[in-house]
């Protein structure tokens, strides 16, 4: 990788070390290239100005330092020197010449033969290393095996954990497409993901695509949690090996030194004939507290199979997928209303066939005891706010979860959507929607100051159909990275997202009914609610 030049900006020296250009930038901070007093070549990573900020960020960033030094000195660079540029804390390590394993296999294509067997060795060598020293890396992945002049070294420590380090706050850390399943559902990453991410790595590098695909984040998720890894292209001797990494149970898989010792004790060759091509055996060694498995299915035992059609694990700006199922909540109730009478809402009768000012597009149908709403492309989005919490309430309700029974009416076509809100500021406007689409999918949107934008890619949901009822609920709760999202649908949790971006400010903070078409048309939807509630929760 070559280094870019130094922006007039960007510092010339950093303590000691002559900067000489960029090697790359992350959302943690800046790999400079750099001479050290020795005329040695350094890498030196600088935390961002922003991240110096947060006293959190920077515990994480200089433990990354401290996790370097645990691991043996043959499978990473090593760390020189740690200091501080203007309260900006460095790292000092190794420069480690060579492109990634990414680079060289999209320029020069798979490696194969001799090649890729030497990759394997070394890189099941640095991670059983790794793992030794008490580290799970948590982010292994073809960017982050740099082929250099003395062999493959793995790098970025940025988000690796030490095992006894204890994890405050669920999240999920890592790249979508080397993730191990168990981490789309809140489970703490292990050495078995990282074993997990290996044999993804080693896929791609013997075949040049990924082992698992998906034209969008939700379908590759489930894919990965779900489906069986494309090893077409995996040598024989290889394939049983990769199978049995990537089986969906972590309990299933073998050590990254288990590995080794098998792929070296014996010959590579005899591998894929020492078995059942649909039953390879690996012997595995379990952790402390595990009891061992002795023999392990290529087969996925598809045991998040429950889960997949939930999963929208993503790493975007601002946004943190935290992904735990749970019942939904219920707590001090608020309000309730089953529309039998007229209330504080709107006090129209709803009317959406009548005639110039008669027409109206919300309302209550007594007879039938429900609200209804209907949006077009003359009145794309129609919302109605619930009278709890009030609009001008002394405290606003940061912290609610609503629900409300819906049913889709005849005629309801395209993409229209509909759902519920919370935190909404009607005369800004600000907020959230959780929507669901007559197209069958399902998000969270926030809006602010009238700019809507997705908190997280849309996510495949049932479609709704019409005359048939589908409960909704929803929570927005406050988080300690952000305000919380969880959107349920029939019971099953569909999202759920952390978002750290802050809504404007705003005095009101209203629940309530909406639905909304395409302004530039092709959807209508006319949609009654029944059974709405508001809790507090718990």
């Amino acid at each position: 990788m070559s280094p870019r030049p130094l922006y007039p900006e960007e510092p010339e020296r950093i303590g000691d070390y002559r900067l000489s250009g960029v090697l790359g930038e992350g959302g943690q901070g800046v790999v400079y290239l750099a001479e050290a007093p020795s005329g040695a070549r350094v890498a030196i990573k600088v935390l961002h100005h922003r991240e110096a900020m947060d006293a959190e960020s920077r515990r994480r960033f200089l433990r990354e330092a401290d996790t370097a030094r645990r691991v043996a000195l043959f499978c990473t660079a090593r760390v020189l020197d740690v200091g501080a540029l203007h309260d900006r804390p460095y790292v000092v390590s190794e420069y480690i010449p060579g492109r990634s394993l990414a680079e060289v296999v999209a320029a020069d294509g798979p490696r194969a033969g001799s090649g890729l067997h030497r990759l394997v060795v070394a890189t099941l060598t640095a991670l059983a290393a790794i793992h030794r020293a008490g580290v799970v890396h948590r982010d292994f992945k073809p960017g982050n095996v740099i082929l250099g002049p003395e062999g493959p070294v793995v790098i970025d420590f940025g988000i690796a954990r030490t095992v006894d380090h204890t994890t405050t706050a669920a999240g999920l850390v890592g790249t979508p497409a080397y993730l191990a399943p168990e981490q789309f559902i809140g489970q703490a990453p292990s050495g078995a993901s990282d074993v997990f991410g290996w044999a993804c790595t080693m896929t791609f590098a013997a075949t040049g695509r990924p082992a698992f695909n998906g034209a969008t984040i939700p379908a590759l998720m489930f894919a990965i949690t779900a489906r069986d890894p494309d090893l077409s292209g995996v040598p024989d001797e290889l394939r049983p090996l990769l199978a049995a990494c990537l089986d969906k149970n972590p309990g299933a898989r073998p050590t990254a030194a288990d590995l080794l010792r098998s792929f070296t004790e014996s010959d590579p060759h005899d591998a894929g004939r020492a078995s059942s091509a649909d039953t390879p055996t690996v012997t595995a060694v379990s952790p402390p507290g595990r009891e061992p498995s002795t023999s392990i299915p290529s087969k996925s035992r598809r045991w998040l199979l429950g889960v997949a059609a939930g999963l929208t694990a993503l790493l975007v700006t601002g946004v943190i997928l935290v992904l735990q199922r749970e019942a939904p909540a219920s707590g001090t109730l608020l309000y309730s209303d089953d529309f039998g009478n007229r209330d504080n809402w709107d006090g129209y009768t709803f009317s959406p066939d009548a005639e110039g000012d008669n027409r109206t597009m919300r309302g209550y149908e007594i007879d039938r005891g429900v609200y209804s709403l209907m949006a077009d492309k003359s009145y794309p989005s129609n919302a109605s706010l619930s009278p709890v919490p009030a609009k001008n309430a002394s405290t606003v309700e940061r912290q609610v979860m609503i629900g409300v029974t819906a049913e889709v009416r005849e005629g309801s076509t395209g993409r229209a959507s509909f759902g519920l809100l919370c935190q909404w500021d009607e005369d800004v406007p600000n907020g959230y929607a959780f929507m669901l689409g007559l197209d069958g999918t399902a998000r969270v949107i926030r809006t602010a100051r009238g700019t809507n934008l997705d908190v997280t890619p849309p996510v495949p949901a049932e479609a709704p159909r019409a005359g048939q009822k589908v409960r909704i609920e929803a929570a927005c709760r406050q988080a300690d990275a952000g305000t919380r999202l969880t959107l349920w649908i029939d019971g099953t949790q569909t999202i759920d997202v952390v978002d750290s971006e802050q809504l404007p400010d705003g005095s009101a903070g209203q629940v309530g009914l909406v639905a909304r078409a395409p302004e530039a048309g092709g959807g209508v939807v006319t949609v009654s609610f029944d059974d709405f509630s508001v809790h507090r929760p718990q």
